[in-house]
């Protein structure tokens, strides 16, 4: 069984190019964590860049045992723990799925749990407009399913990562279907 959103990743598999280049970004990492379901389907590359890494998802149960079936090792984690320090934190368009608020709450969870020098890997959905609320959206892998998506700025993006103890080291944006862009970047927890 192959869910529509991993098959959806494959089609654009461009947008997620940035979860390869952290081998570029460090030599070897022992904790990984993935957040969301489509960072979930990241584990097997994961565990080619970094074989002898401990690599955790925090997803949907259904994608869990999807990626098992190609990474049988994926340990399920259900929250974000700021006892853990892991050295990469991957969270493509996980922004896109929390308001403001959240969104703040989630970059100062993520920097907690991340070690010094630890790589974080995230993408979002941009806007153009500031303070533009979620709106009802089809999803991109499913558009018989709607779900409330958060556009974000990229500057705003960007000042609250720096606030919360992030250096941004690379950032770029692909468009997507000429519906919308999106913004893939890598930060650094100081």
């Amino acid at each position: 069984m192959s869910l529509p959103l991993k098959e959806w990743m494959e089609d654009n598999a461009y947008l997620f190019r940035y979860a390869g280049e952290m081998g570029c970004m460090r030599d070897n990492a022992d904790d990984i964590l993935l957040v969301g379901d489509a960072a979930a389907f990241l584990a097997p590359l994961f565990h080619q860049i970094f074989p002898k890494a401990c690599i955790q998802a925090s997803a949907d149960d259904s994608v869990i045992e999807e990626v098992r079936e190609e990474y049988p090792c994926l340990a399920h984690s259900s929250q974000v723990s700021e006892d853990n320090h892991f050295d990469i934190i991957a969270a493509p368009f996980v922004p896109s799925f929390l308001e403001s608020r959240d969104f703040v709450s989630f970059l100062f969870s993520v920097h907690s749990a991340l070690r010094i020098g630890g790589n974080l890997y995230l993408s979002f959905i941009e806007s153009d407009k500031p303070y533009q609320p979620a709106s009802d959206m089809p999803l991109w892998w499913d558009e018989s399913r709607t779900a409330a998506i958060k556009k974000y700025r990229s500057e705003d993006v960007l000042q609250a990562m720096s606030l919360v103890g992030f250096d941004i080291k690379a950032i770029e944006k692909d468009t997507v279907d000429g519906s919308c862009d999106v913004v893939s970047l890598h930060a650094v927890s100081r």
